[in-house]
């Protein structure tokens, strides 16, 4: 695998600069009898100050639509019950933190990788090794100037909250946290120094990727995408296939309405063969990818 793309799981952040206007992976996918529409947005969860405003293709699909359907539901993002259950998941039980799982010389590496990336492997130390990948993947991309509050998914959901907008979750906190909690725990250690590895690269390792967003260009991206996930093939069907046929019925719901819904998650889950635009089209409704405008 060339890039870290593990741990995005919850953050999908394809590292942006100033994408031009209207180059988003974006379709339409309409119901038989033409009275639904569902826009499916692939999102980028973190982006930079200088990566505002969004583009207009974002703010046109969000005025279309009168219901938003987005990963989580607003309300398990509260910060108590966020806060409970990260402690509850991710704080290792005795036997599997990062300290007692890694191998004396698996933990020297690491710690060399994480002072060459300016990272605190002691801080997370008491984390079980998936959990931690988060983190440290989370605070590289905070130090580059990275915000969660300024990710498309997240400046939808506060533009549906203003507007009186009803937003839905596709799935609750607990049942992304338990994707990566149920991994072997040599699986989680090979991802934790896979994203240390990683970390000090994390934007020169991601130039291909984000020329393939700003383009729109979703054959590319699931070729990229396909080439990052091998020898995780495991991963990809846990994080990628079984989820989007999960959310399929979720999104099939919005068809059942009458009206124009918008639904947004992560780019990760709109391109190759098992993104939900496809697996859509393959149930019968009308896709079409909108070209930028």
């Amino acid at each position: 695998m060339r890039k870290i793309i593990l741990p995005v799981l919850l953050l999908f952040a394809l590292q942006l600069s100033s994408p031009p206007a209207g180059a988003v992976p974006l379709w339409s996918v309409q119901a038989p009898d033409g009275k639904s529409t569902v826009l499916v947005l692939g999102s980028v969860h973190l982006l930079r100050p200088a990566d505002q405003p969004l583009p207009p293709a974002v703010h046109d699909a969000y005025r279309r639509a009168g219901r938003i359907m987005v990963e989580l539901d607003p309300a398990e993002l509260e910060p108590a019950a966020t806060q409970a259950a990260l402690e509850r998941i991710g704080i290792a039980t005795p036997g599997r933190s990062v300290a007692e799982s890694l191998q004396p010389a698996e933990w020297r590496r690491a710690e060399a990788l994480a002072s060459a990336a300016g990272l605190d492997l002691q801080a997370v130390s008491m984390m079980e090794p998936w959990f931690a990948s988060i983190v440290l993947y989370t605070d590289a991309l905070g130090a580059s100037g990275y915000e969660a509050e300024l990710g498309v998914d997240q400046q939808v959901t506060t533009w549906a909250q203003r507007d009186g907008k009803p937003v839905i979750g596709l799935e609750t906190l607990e049942e992304q946290l338990l994707l990566f909690k149920t991994l072997g725990e040599e699986r989680q250690r090979e991802i934790l120094l896979k994203t240390l590895e990683d970390a000090a690269a994390l934007e020169t390792d991601t130039d291909a990727l984000v020329a393939d967003w700003r383009a729109g260009d979703a054959a590319a991206l699931a070729a990229r995408l396909a080439t990052d996930f091998e020898g995780y093939e495991d991963l990809r069907d846990s994080i990628v296939i079984r989820r989007n046929q999960a959310w399929l019925s979720r999104v099939e719901g919005l068809l059942a309405l009458p009206g124009t819904s918008l639904v947004v998650v992560g780019a990760l889950h709109v391109v190759g063969p098992d993104g939900l635009p496809q697996l859509l089209e393959a149930r019968g409704y009308r896709v079409q990818k909108l070209e930028d405008r």
